[in-house]
């Protein structure tokens, strides 16, 4: 008997171009309400619990990273909208906050663990942030302006044109630094976060299950699938490039386009699955 086929990530992006062009409203409505509440939630944290010491930023620390697990509840929601239109089913934007109403505390583990990684992995990044502003904030007074202003850069500098350059190469060597660290941990968060991304879809597939049980099955799933899901998040690089040209307009399109493309990938990775075993039955 002929083995059921996976989809290749050309057809996967294709089904969900015309998905995303169908359900576009409620999609990016979903997206937008999901960042707003995330950025006001952080925006309030940082407001609340200033990093003006060592102790305030642990504190702040932490509760955004709490913030960042809440979100997983928000996440499943996302996912739960995704999954129906991709399913050509009518959903709202109320179903945002469906995690609300299934097991909570059991979603949270998940956001966790995947929080946890997340964090780890960027650590390195922070420490370079720190160093970054910290060097801006050293340069910025050699022309007599201010951290903010960047006085450095001003028109009419006293600076003598050997000390501009010099000053020129040390924030150009720090920058380049800074965003090659940043590619790095965002690189390595992605890779060892790829084995949990059928996570949030299998919260609302399998209500049963516990945290421990989608995250061992996640595991199992993604086996054999996880360099496919690497390229398909590589392949929108270009499009997410594009969309500097548009001042970020275009991510409106992409980012619900590409969110379709992986709800796609999971849909196909389980109902492959799922042929497979039910030929091994009859068999």
């Amino acid at each position: 008997m002929q083995q059921p086929q996976y989809k290749t990530n050309f057809e996967l992006k294709f089904l969900a171009r015309m998905q995303t062009g169908q359900y576009l409203g409620i999609l990016v409505g979903a997206i937008l309400l999901k960042f707003v509440i995330t950025f006001f939630a952080v925006n309030l944290v940082s407001t609340m619990i200033p990093m003006t010491s060592a102790a305030g930023s642990v504190v702040n620390y932490i509760a955004v990273f709490a913030v960042q697990v809440l979100a997983s509840v928000l996440n499943v929601g996302t996912s739960f909208i995704f999954l129906k239109s991709a399913c050509g089913m009518t959903s709202s934007i109320g179903d945002l906050f469906c995690g609300f109403q299934q097991n909570t505390v059991k979603i949270l583990k998940i956001g966790a663990v995947i929080a946890v990684i997340e964090s780890i992995c960027m650590i390195p990044l922070e420490i370079a942030s720190a160093q970054y502003t910290e060097l801006i904030n050293s340069l910025a007074p050699l022309s007599g302006g201010s951290a903010g202003e960047l006085g450095l850069f001003r028109a009419g500098s006293s600076m003598d044109s050997n000390a501009l350059l010099e000053s020129y190469s040390i924030l150009y060597s720090a920058s380049m630094k800074f965003y090659l660290i940043m590619f790095v941990c965002s690189v390595i968060s992605l890779i060892l976060t790829l084995p949990f991304f059928p996570a949030f879809y299998m919260v609302l597939d399998f209500p049963d299950w516990s945290a421990s049980t989608i995250l061992k099955k996640s595991f199992e799933v993604m086996s054999g699938h996880k360099l496919r899901l690497f390229l398909l998040y590589v392949s929108f690089i270009p499009a997410f490039l594009l969309s500097l040209f548009t001042c970020g307009i275009m991510l409106i399109w992409v980012i619900p386009y590409q969110s379709m493309a992986l709800t796609n990938l999971y849909l196909d990775i389980m109902a492959v699955r799922n042929k497979t075993v039910d030929n091994t039955v009859t068999i």
